[in-house]
């Protein structure tokens, strides 16, 4: 065999894959993804970027997080509701377990386990 049939038949496989990937990221959208896709070191909680882009990690409800959350990952076997006002209040948005958020629409500044219902 040649070098490019090699060649073609080494990145062939590699080619479907990337192509598959880009698929798949473009139709998810950017505000919701795998935890796994999040930069961030798995935990058994919340993984989570406050406005000064420092890490932090949620292992319990807080509800009044200063200085307030802009993203965050769910690495917890629960469902997490994030707040847009201290105490519980506000617009909310919930992350299942394995769910991340890159924008949540608002700065998050109080969070707890469990749906947002």
């Amino acid at each position: 065999m040649n070098i490019a049939r090699r060649t073609a038949a080494t990145f062939a496989p590699l080619a479907g894959a990337l192509t598959f990937a880009l698929a798949a990221s473009i139709a998810q959208p950017a505000a919701a993804h795998a935890a796994a896709d999040f930069a961030c070191p798995p935990v058994l909680g919340i993984c989570a970027y406050d406005v000064d882009e420092n890490l932090r990690v949620l292992y319990d409800d807080e509800a009044d997080i200063i200085p307030p959350i802009v993203r965050a990952a769910n690495y917890s076997d629960d469902s997490w509701c994030f707040y847009n006002w201290f105490g519980y209040g506000g617009a909310s948005r919930e992350l299942a377990p394995g769910q991340a958020a890159d924008d949540f629409g608002f700065v998050v500044r109080a969070a707890r386990r469990g749906s947002c219902d």
